[in-house]
């Protein structure tokens, strides 16, 4: 299936960049070169030994601490002085690249980013001196891409104990040394003919790797597994549905997949994920029943991967309402009562506030966007959310001291129609999706008290929203639309308190780190799979870092509520 207007013209110029990268080759190579405007540095504060110095607070996990809450405990920056925020440097990464869903990790003093054509640079956090890149051997040509529309990306690396581990999208697992770029060890995970491939960052803990594969669309088989991180020897896959042709699952069927990072809770050992749509997508006919486990958060146990519950948002899912985001965890009191609750927010539209040890609701679904969906015909049917619309692999960002959550959404309506194939004289089930014409491409920023299950506030963003969130100490939260505006918003009541037009459109959500009592706000920009198009913006991506009395940027439009 195709989105035959959002996708316009966009897999040429992904198949130039894909032939491109795949002409690179090579290992790893120190001393990159940079398009800083400050002046370049030397590294410094390499590895843990930083990480650990007082005068630096960095952001070495995907959602900055293990219960993924993009929450940074700097105040530095606040309500009061955020007006003052400017951009401290901007390095370009090259060229070739124009879509940045990487979500970084800052450790000691150094940024780790990775491009869509899955390199890895380390850079300078002061400077944005690039100080090396690892370029892996890439096979680009077997899988479909994101979604099936010829597109890569990659979202970023894990760390732990000098180590950084990658996912390429030819489905290899990859150690590198944090220091210097070097592989240390590869692993196959899934074979690309499947139809397989890998757009997500890894999570490591306790000396465990946690990787899915993607690719629902194409009926891959869902799983997730665990990697020991220091041999890549693989420890132990849950399959998050049937093989083909068993139970459920038709032949050529499958989904289930996974895009995001998983979530670990140390204290219980559990690893929480979400779960992709069924295949085929648009159609049931051939997949009865609820179709478990798609569209679903899944509780794992961390060290043997057995189920300890499942709570599905979606069930016999006709629309392509994947629970892509991350999960992210908190703790709470809800009538007196205390609670480890969890939250992810689903493409069918709908905020879920669960509690962590049992998978139940802790309040109703919260919708977040127009929702207004019947089961698709062979005539065309308009679809609120459609298949792009919702919350995408958008993290959130949580809050403890509003303990609330914050959702980026897409309001995207789109049409969807059952079709017909003879297939070797046999009639299968297809499905096309297609953008209304004139549509306005729009999105929702929200946030949602995770002791109420309330809106506190929302605001209708000029574009869809999907990089995600982070909120600060300071009493901020900051987030970036696809006109490529970076907003910081007032935490408690929404208010939009500063704005920088970076002119790239956002994929990704900004870190936060301090180096040597300096707070910065690190955003990636370059766009993202899911809505690039000529009319977003330029082509390329960047890594920019903002500080207190840096230079100052245009603003973006009001907002208008």
């Amino acid at each position: 299936m195709r989105l035959k207007v959002l996708f316009l013209g966009l897999a040429v110029l992904a198949a130039a960049i894909v032939l491109a990268a795949c002409g690179g080759g090579g290992s790893s190579s120190t001393g990159g070169t940079a398009e800083g405007t400050e002046a370049a540095a030397g590294s410094g504060g390499n590895g843990p030994e930083a990480a650990s110095a007082p005068n630096i607070e960095d952001w070495p996990v995907f959602g900055r601490d293990r219960d993924n809450t993009r929450f940074a405990t700097q105040d530095e920056i606040d309500t009061g002085n955020v007006g003052e925020l400017g951009e401290a440097w901007s390095t370009g990464l090259g060229p070739d690249q124009y879509l940045m869903e990487s979500f970084p990790l800052v450790i000691g003093e150094n940024v780790y980013v990775t491009t869509s054509t899955d390199e890895v640079m380390q850079i300078n956090g002061k400077t944005g001196h690039i100080n090396w890149t690892y370029t892996p051997e890439v096979d680009f040509s077997q899988s479909t891409g994101v979604g099936g529309y010829g597109i890569t990306v990659n979202r970023g690396v894990a760390a732990e104990d000098g180590k950084l581990f990658v996912l390429t999208f030819d489905n290899k697992l990859q150690a590198i040394s944090e220091k210097t770029g070097e592989r240390l060890w590869s692993s196959q995970v899934e074979d690309p003919a499947t139809g397989a491939y890998e757009s997500m960052a890894p999570t490591a803990y306790d000396g465990k790797v946690y990787v899915g594969v993607s690719g629902s669309e194409d009926g891959v088989r869902g799983k997730l597994s665990a990697y020991d991180a220091k041999t890549g020897k693989e420890l132990w896959t849950f399959y998050t549905v049937p093989k083909q042709g068993e139970k459920w699952v038709p032949k050529g069927g499958g989904g289930g997949t996974i895009y995001m990072p998983p979530t670990v809770d140390a204290a219980t050992g559990t690893v929480y994920v979400g779960t992709g749509n069924p295949a085929p997508v648009l159609v049931g006919a051939k997949r009865p029943g609820k179709n478990l486990y798609t569209d679903s958060i899944l509780a794992l146990d961390a060290d043997t991967g057995k189920l300890k519950w499942y709570h599905q948002e979606q069930a016999h899912d006709l629309w392509d309402y994947d629970a892509e985001s991350p999960v992210v965890l908190f703790d709470v009191e809800i009538n007196g009562e205390k609670k480890r609750g969890l939250a992810e927010a689903g493409k069918n539209g709908l905020l879920f506030l669960l509690d962590a040890e049992t998978g139940e609701d802790l309040f109703p679904p919260v919708p977040f966007v127009k929702r207004a969906h019947t089961p698709p015909t062979t005539k065309p049917t308009l679809e609120c959310p459609g298949p792009v619309g919702g919350s995408q692999y958008s993290p959130l960002a949580y809050s403890p001291e509003t303990q609330a959550v914050y959702v980026s959404g897409i309001n995207l309506c789109m049409y969807l129609k059952v079709t017909y194939e003879n297939h070797n004289g046999e009639k299968q089930f297809a499905g096309d999706r297609v953008v209304p014409k004139d549509t306005p491409k729009t999105g929702t920023f929200t946030a949602v008290g995770v002791n109420t299950g309330k809106v506190l506030w929302k605001h209708s963003m000029p574009t869809p929203m999907d990089g995600g969130a982070t909120a600060s100490a300071g009493g901020l939260v900051f987030t970036g639309d696809q006109q490529g505006v970076l907003y910081a918003f007032d935490a408690t009541n929404g208010d939009d308190l500063w704005q920088a037009d970076l002119k790239l459109a956002f994929g990704t959500a900004p870190v936060i780190y301090s180096i040597d009592g300096t707070q910065y706000v690190l955003a990636t920009v370059g766009g993202a799979a899911l809505t690039a198009s000529e009319e977003l913006g330029e082509i390329g991506a960047r890594v920019i870092a903002f500080k207190l009395g840096g230079k100052k940027l245009p603003t973006g439009p009001e907002l208008k509520g």
